[in-house]
C-alpha cells in the first residue's frame, strides 16, 4: 500500500519506516515543526515532505500522528475536501478514542482504525528495536479487524483487541496508570535527590520494577464505589 502520514507526533515516521520494511510504499509525509522536519529528514531521507492534502489524497493507508484532540478534527476537514473513499484506511494514534472519531472518513466508505502503541516513541531508529513484540491496542468494526491485525503484525508488533465501548475504561485505566507511576516515581527520586543521592534514577528503578510486577501478578481487585467517588 502507499503509506502517508500526517502530523508531528514522533511516532508517525517510526511507524513510516517500519511499514517500508515490511513491503508498503511511503509516498508522503506531513510536518510542520523543525523538530519533526528532523526527524523526517533523519529516518526517511528520500521521502518528500508534502503539503496534508496531497498526501491524504494519494496515500492508501493514512495515519494521522497528531495530538489527541487534533484527530477528530483532521479528520472532518480531510472528509469536507472530498479525500477519503472505499480504498482508503485512516489510523489515529490516541488512546483515549475509538475509531467513532473517524466517522467523517467511514462515512465516506474508508476503513477507520484506532492503533495505539503501548510504548514511547523518541522519533529514532531506535523505536524500530523497541517496537518488535510491543503491544498495540486496536479497535476496529468487526468486518475489519483481520486487516488492523495484519497492519499491527507487519511493524512486529502484538494486536490487542479491544471494542468501541471499551475505550473509554481503556483511556481512563491508562491515564490512572501512566499519571499515578510517573507522580510516584518522580516523588521518590525527589526524596533522594534532596538528600544528595547520586543517580536516585538508577537507585530506585529495581525497586519500581518489582513494585510494578508485583501489582501485576496479584488478582484484580473490585472497585469500592466509595473509593471510585472519592
Amino acid at each position: 500500500m502507499k503509506v502517508g502520514i500526517i502530523g508531528d507526533e514522533p511516532a508517525g515516521p517510526v511507524l513510516a519506516k517500519a511499514w517500508a520494511g515490511a513491503g508498503h510504499e511511503v509516498i508522503g509525509v506531513h510536518v510542520e515543526s523543525p523538530e519533526a522536519i528532523e526527524r523526517v529528514e533523519a529516518l526517511l531521507p528520500d521521502i518528500p515532505i508534502a503539503p496534508m492534502a496531497a498526501v491524504a489524497e494519494d496515500a492508501e493507508l493514512l495515519v494521522l500522528a497528531v495530538p489527541n484532540d487534533d484527530a477528530e478534527l483532521t479528520c472532518a476537514g480531510l472528509a469536507d475536501l472530498g479525500l477519503f473513499g472505499p480504498r482508503k484506511i485512516v489510523v489515529h494514534l490516541s488512546p483515549h478514542r475509538g475509531y467513532g472519531i473517524l466517522g467523517d472518513a467511514a462515512r465516506h466508505g474508508a476503513i477507520p482504525i484506532a492503533m495505539h502503541p503501548l510504548m514511547h516513541f523518541t522519533g529514532t531508529s531506535m523505536d524500530l528495536a523497541v517496537m518488535q513484540n510491543a503491544t498495540m491496542v486496536v479497535t476496529t468494526p468487526d468486518t475489519y479487524r483481520p486487516i488492523a491485525q495484519a497492519l499491527v503484525i507487519e511493524l512486529g508488533a502484538e494486536p490487542f483487541e479491544l471494542s468501541e465501548h471499551q475505550r473509554g475504561a481503556y483511556a481512563e485505566a491508562f491515564e490512572v496508570a501512566s499519571g499515578f507511576s510517573s507522580l510516584v516515581v518522580q516523588q521518590a527520586m525527589g526524596i533522594l535527590a534532596e538528600a544528595e543521592v547520586m543517580e536516585p534514577a538508577k537507585l530506585i528503578a529495581p525497586v519500581v520494577r518489582s513494585a510494578v510486577d508485583d501489582a501485576l501478578a496479584k488478582p484484580v481487585m473490585p472497585i469500592d464505589p466509595e473509593d471510585a467517588a472519592k
